[in-house]
């Protein structure tokens, strides 16, 4: 009963994804690995509309490079292209070593220039804050020297503060629905979760265990120790080989379901901070707080203003202003969403390294599973013979 609950829950939270994710489309490049009529395999491109992925970054640079988040599936690789070559000749081997050291050198540098990339324009764009901050500090400290009575001011306030509200709005409504999609995909990962535990992790975890424990009873139980009987050294020597062999599938199986497992934790958490980052909060109450932060603002800037010989109060304004300010938006919620966007990408990429590295792993344990039963062939000894002189 508590697993149709899961699985209804599974259904629901499916069903609300995708009706959420429907209004957040985009055009994607899909590649699929698909079989022709001969058999053959080829790497298809199809264009659909996916998921779209909210990413931040300001500049052209960041928007370019971001550009590859439409791409998704079997995507075509260089690399992986050259790992799956197989000379056999040495010709072939030495092309393929040049082959490899020649792409990861143009990888390596295509790389370092986009993080250079990458760094000058951020490091432009964030002197460009400056510069504009420093401006408009220089423009409200003008226009507060200048509207000295209160009606001026009055409106000055009114106007910024209906700009805020309409600019607030519009972000508030477009974060709004960022949250809807995030929120829905935290509970299909959710019932996803809960549903893989109680279905497959931990049935197959007590299943390889009580395998683990029943073929270590059985191959004890069939050793007979008769050290003066070859053949029954023989034998036992071979269900030993049987015995690690098999132990160490079932221990690889475990292996991979607690990798699957830690992934799916981290991921959770990790789309529950996203949720968490991405909540707009109440439409009612940010008016208010536009209002607020624009008058304290301006009470702090006609208290630096009517106070010129004060040192102590500049000093701390212009702390505030290139110290306290940029910290602020460091730590703020859009740029803590924006980290853990990131991280969402780096956590896909690294379960996606993990699962091929398992499945090298799998196929090797996959030729060994008959190979103790393979007798070794002797190499052929290289009779001597002598030379008489005649």
């Amino acid at each position: 009963m508590s697993l149709h609950r899961k699985e209804n829950n599974l259904r629901r939270a499916q069903a609300r994804f995708d009706r959420v994710s429907r209004r957040s489309k985009q055009f994607q490049i899909d590649f699929r690995r698909e079989a022709n009529s001969r058999g053959r395999f080829h790497t298809r491109a199809y264009i659909v509309r996916g998921e779209k992925t909210h990413h931040g970054g300001r500049g052209i640079v960041h928007k370019f490079a971001n550009a590859k988040y439409r791409i998704q599936g079997d995507k075509p690789s260089v690399t992986r292209m050259i790992k799956s070559w197989q000379p056999k000749t040495f010709k072939g081997k030495l092309f393929k070593v040049n082959t490899r050291a020649v792409n990861f050198a143009v990888h390596d540098v295509a790389q370092t220039a986009v993080d250079t990339a990458f760094a000058a324009e951020t490091g432009g764009i964030k002197t460009a804050d400056i510069a504009q901050r420093e401006v408009r500090n220089k423009l409200k400290q003008k226009y507060t020297r200048e509207a000295v009575d209160d009606y001026h001011r009055g409106v000055f306030l009114m106007g910024r503060t209906a700009v805020d509200a309409v600019k607030g709005t519009h972000d508030h409504l477009k974060t709004k629905k960022q949250y809807k999609l995030e929120k829905a995909k935290l509970q299909l990962k959710k019932a996803d979760n809960k549903l893989y535990k109680a279905k497959t992790q931990k049935p197959k975890m007590a299943a390889t265990k009580a395998d683990l424990k029943k073929a270590k009873v059985e191959y004890k139980a069939r050793i007979v120790k008769d050290k003066g009987n070859k053949f029954r050294k023989a034998l036992n020597k071979r269900r030993s080989q049987a015995y690690k062999q098999t132990k160490r599938e079932l221990k690889f199986e475990r292996k991979q379901l607690k990798t699957e497992q830690q992934f799916r934790v981290k991921e959770l958490h990790n789309q529950e901070k996203i949720s968490r980052n991405s909540h707009p909060g109440l439409l009612a109450l940010k008016p208010v707080s536009y209002s607020v932060k624009r008058m304290r603002a301006s009470a702090w800037q006609k208290a630096v203003n009517e106070d010129q010989d004060n040192d102590v109060l500049h000093a701390i304004d212009s702390a505030k202003r290139r110290i306290a300010e940029p910290i602020k938006d460091k730590v703020s919620k859009p740029q803590r969403l924006q980290r853990e966007e990131k991280k969402r990408d780096r956590l896909s990429d690294e379960k996606s390294k993990s699962n091929k590295k398992l499945n090298r792993q799998e196929n090797k344990l996959n030729e060994k599973h008959d190979k103790y039963k393979q007798k070794k062939k002797r190499k052929p000894q290289n009779k001597k013979t002598k030379k008489t002189v005649g």
